[in-house]
């Protein structure tokens, strides 16, 4: 009973040692420039929501930090698991919300629509298949399965300026940078610029060992480092926009 109640012990405390923390900053080398702001043109609800709207394409903050970066860690080994909720790709305003979503491979994403108006959801995925359907009001939910790791965009084939991302990632580790203030809100793109946000992200409890951290980002493109997780407590994976090497656009 010594023998086996030491074994339990030791097991939990290996559980909880061989686990640590990836923290870092994503930023902006230099000034960033203005966001554009878009031309909406069609609904009246979209056209009253949309006034004054900027580009979500590249958002920085006054502290450089860069919103809507994707970061997820790749660890040998590790099996992908799925959330006990389907992830939801809505739309509010006549913009996709969230603009970035990231997911698991395997993920099943709920589309829908918060808004009065129709809306077409329009994937333009290259891996998994693609999207071409309408949301005719708000209520509608389309479930839609991913099934390999790729970054792809949507749009609105009616509302031509609404762009969004669903990025399906091999990993139980992700996060989106400038998605939630320091509170765990939600924060919006004109509110995150005037922060002082650096690009902050966490990658909590990965395995102990050699990982590999990614960054994407829609205009930016990918990042990625080496490095190896402690036993426990954090170890520290910084970017700058210099780091990341433009994509073919698709």
């Amino acid at each position: 009973m010594k023998t086996l109640m030491t074994l339990l012990v030791f097991g939990m405390l290996a559980s909880v040692a061989l686990a640590g923390n990836i923290t870092g900053t994503v930023m902006y080398d230099g000034d960033a420039p203005a966001r554009p702001e878009l031309t909406v043109t069609k609904d009246q609800h979209c056209i009253d929501a949309g006034k004054g709207t900027k580009s979500e394409a590249l958002v920085v903050s006054k502290g450089k930090g860069i919103k809507n970066v994707v970061i997820y860690a790749r660890v040998r080994g590790a099996k992908v698991t799925l959330p006990e909720e389907n992830p939801k790709m809505d739309q509010v305003d006549c913009a996709y919300y969230p603009h970035v979503l990231v997911v698991p491979v395997g993920a099943t994403v709920d589309l829908v629509s918060s808004d009065p108006v129709a809306h077409n959801v329009h994937s333009h995925a290259q891996k998994n298949t693609a999207v071409n359907t309408l949301i005719p009001n708000s209520g509608v939910v389309i479930p839609h399965k991913i099934e390999k790791a790729e970054e792809i965009k949507f749009t609105c084939d009616i509302h031509a300026w609404m762009t969004g991302y669903i990025v399906a990632v091999p990993s139980n580790f992700y996060t989106v940078t400038g998605y939630k203030d320091a509170e765990d809100k939600m924060i919006s793109s004109d509110a995150y610029e005037k922060s002082a946000d650096t690009g902050k992200y966490t990658l909590e409890n990965l395995p102990a060992g050699r990982a590999r951290v990614v960054a994407w980002h829609e205009e930016l493109g990918k990042a990625n480092k080496t490095v190896e997780v402690p036993a426990s407590g954090d170890i520290a994976v910084n970017f700058t926009s210099a780091d990341f090497k433009k994509q073919e656009k698709k």
